[in-house]
């Protein structure tokens, strides 16, 4: 699994980079969450809340097949921002617990207002 996270690294980094310019994502790892939620996570800088908003679709697209490459079933995936500004500092990839599923299924919104939904499971 170290090589599909590495080079899923390296994947995002140059398919931001193509999209957007100047990227970089220091840090990708696989979580598990004490609620039973696992995912995939990169850390990233320079990039911004328009850059998520006009690339959803093929940020999506390389971040699913990523998580799929690890092993994770990508339910929820969603960018977060600092806080109180528009840097996204993260992009997660979530397989949902039983008792997340449940509480993301009726809600439109976002569960914060640092989170930026870019794919949810109807």
């Amino acid at each position: 699994m170290k090589e599909e996270i590495s080079e899923g690294r390296r994947k995002l980094e140059k398919e931001l980079r193509a999209l957007v310019g100047n990227i970089f994502v220091p840090e990708a790892k696989v979580f598990g969450m004490a609620c039973g939620c696992v995912g995939f996570a990169v850390d990233l800088r320079g990039l911004h809340g328009d850059d998520v908003a006009v690339f959803k679709e093929k940020i999506n697209a390389i971040l699913e097949e990523i998580s799929l490459s690890v092993g994770v079933k990508p339910e929820f995936m969603y960018a977060r921002k600092l806080p109180g500004s528009e840097e996204v500092v993260t992009l997660t990839s979530r397989e949902l617990c039983e008792r997340c599923k449940s509480e993301f299924a009726g809600s439109k919104a976002a569960p914060r207002p640092d989170i930026v939904v870019l794919k949810k499971k109807r």
